[in-house]
């Protein structure tokens, strides 16, 4: 029997890899504990094919993804400022206060694009002002837009 063979990884393992690497093991640690505790198959050709295949679909939509992701950061970045009209009480004080749907619908009308309210970062308003709206599309993309609240009399 060969001393090592290769294998394609089921879970996160420490000392080996993350979910579907190929790695290269000795026979009796992959015969012995990967495969009968499931960690781990054999790596014939015709699953490394389909390993292969699998990573390649994974990667073109992470392509597409990151595609759409950069023209939505290029229309947030056109747009300097978002402006929200309130009813105000006499000290500056909004009533009630700036919910995420309405920014969303203003950022609806000034890219085109649909965004959720899970990407939305901004702070609890409670008076007339400006404050910064953070708009994290991914870990790696961010931008910060100027939201400004005005007085609904005006």
């Amino acid at each position: 029997m060969k001393k090592k063979i290769t294998v394609i990884l089921k879970k996160n393992l420490v000392n080996l890899g993350s979910v579907s690497s190929i790695v290269k093991v000795s026979s009796g640690y992959a015969f012995n504990y990967l495969i009968p505790y499931d960690f781990a198959q054999l790596a014939t050709v015709g699953r490394v094919k389909h390993y292969n295949m699998f990573i390649n679909i994974k990667q073109k939509k992470l392509d597409e993804i990151q595609g759409k992701l950069q023209i939505i950061t290029q229309k947030l970045n056109k747009i300097t400022k978002i402006s929200v009209k309130k009813k105000v009480g006499n000290s500056n004080q909004i009533f009630g206060s700036v919910s995420d749907k309405e920014i969303i619908l203003n950022l609806l009308y000034a890219t085109g694009e649909q965004l959720d309210k899970k990407n939305l970062y901004f702070p609890n308003i409670k008076k007339v002002g400006i404050y910064d709206l953070d708009i994290i599309l991914a870990r790696d993309i961010k931008v910060v837009i100027k939201l400004q609240i005005f007085p609904a009399f005006i």
